[in-house]
């Protein structure tokens, strides 16, 4: 400011707020319009990638490509070699720390559904040497239909060592819990029944507990004919099986179940066990249409697709769930690279082209060029 006259002076930049990779020129690989040198892709002021191989990355970890074959893809994309090992993944392994939050913050539920569905997978990890297998991991899964909704999508995924009922306690205190689901579908699961209740202690509502915990029909139907298996009732056909095809619908069926399982003491054990399974089947008709776990058990199962054969150098909690919920935004379909491009782009904008430095999210002490002696356990280990 001049103190003469109160007049502002402005400095010209000679640079964008956004820089830009030079070009060797071509064309748009969008819209095939001549590319000069300094009309390059935009970058971080402080990273030599381009913002779009970034955001090709996040979709790729999300289809399950390791970090190692994201990163691979991003050299060959701006004509650098390949890397392999360790260190050719830990570049996608730091951008996950440092821009995955941008994308799935933009993508976050912030409460809960009117029906959630609960459930978990894990995944073992063998010793090469002594080949013996010890637990490396659950996932907890929360799948969700909103009110009136006949569809529903993925709401939350999250990596814990354990699956016990504070683990599921803390899952879902992640999200508003001010307003409790109508209902919750488990396969019976005592540590997630026991956490629903501790975190929504049952309301009395107009004709129903809220939230109201129900049993997967699917789960109690495969229980049944197990059961069924043990008194020598294994066809389809037989008069018993096919009063279990609609025991679950209405009180009229589940009473003639009970009556007919007279005598097969198989059957009766498994009915005496689920007996509060009655109250589920006579307010079946005030409750939200969905009745099973099929459809978070589909996505379990592709995320145990994507992570299995690799389970074992997943140590990171944080980085870890960061891959999961870009595993999230591709099970519901919303995986787009441009939009993960223009969302990495707003925040490098907000923050004038500069990002904070790499290696935020390491496990300091846990990697394998550690001294054993003082080697400190990664977050997803016990």
């Amino acid at each position: 400011m001049n103190e003469k006259t109160g007049e502002v002076r402005r400095f010209h930049r000679f640079t964008p707020r956004l820089p830009r990779l030079m070009s060797a020129g071509g064309s748009c690989d969008v819209c095939d319009s001549p590319l000069h040198a300094h009309t390059g892709p935009v970058s971080s002021r402080t990273y030599a990638f381009p913002v779009r191989e970034v955001a090709a990355a996040f979709v790729a970890v999300g289809t399950g490509a390791s970090y190692a074959r994201a990163a691979d893809r991003a050299r060959v994309a701006v004509g650098r070699p390949q890397l392999g090992g360790e260190q050719g993944g830990a570049l996608v392994a730091e951008w996950l720390d440092l821009l995955a939050p941008v994308v799935l913050d933009a993508h976050a539920e912030r409460a809960w559904p009117e029906t959630l569905v609960l459930d978990n997978t894990w995944f073992m990890v063998e010793n090469r040497r002594t080949h013996r297998q010890t637990l490396a991991f659950h996932v907890l899964g929360a799948y969700g239909y909103p009110a009136g909704a006949r569809r529903g999508r993925v709401w939350a995924l999250s990596a814990s060592h354990q699956a016990t009922q504070a683990n599921w306690e803390a899952f879902l205190r992640t999200l508003d819990v001010s307003d409790p689901p109508k209902l919750v579908i488990t396969d019976g699961n005592a540590a997630i029944g026991n956490a629903v209740r501790a975190v929504w202690p049952a309301q009395p509502g107009p004709s129903l507990p809220v939230p109201f915990v129900a049993r997967c029909e699917h789960h109690l139907h495969v229980n049944g004919v197990e059961a069924m298996e043990g008194d020598g009732i294994g066809g389809w056909a037989h008069w018993l099986r096919r009063r279990l095809d609609t025991a679950f619908l209405r009180t009229e069926g589940w009473d003639e179940l009970h009556e007919k399982a007279a005598g097969f003491a198989s059957t009766q054990t498994w009915l005496a066990g689920i007996g509060d399974v009655g109250v589920q089947v006579a307010l079946r008709h005030l409750l939200p249409a969905h009745h099973s776990t099929a459809a978070l058990d589909t996505a379990l199962g592709t995320v145990r697709d994507f992570l299995d054969s690799r389970s074992f150098v997943l140590r990171n909690k944080r980085r870890t769930n960061l891959a999961l919920g870009l595993i999230r935004l591709h099970l519901n379909g919303v995986d787009l690279q441009s939009r993960y491009h223009s969302l990495v782009r707003q925040h490098l904008d907000a923050n004038g082209g500069v990002l904070p430095p790499q290696r935020a999210g390491k496990d300091t002490g846990a990697g394998p060029r550690t001294d054993r002696a003082r080697r400190a356990v990664a977050s997803l280990r016990r």
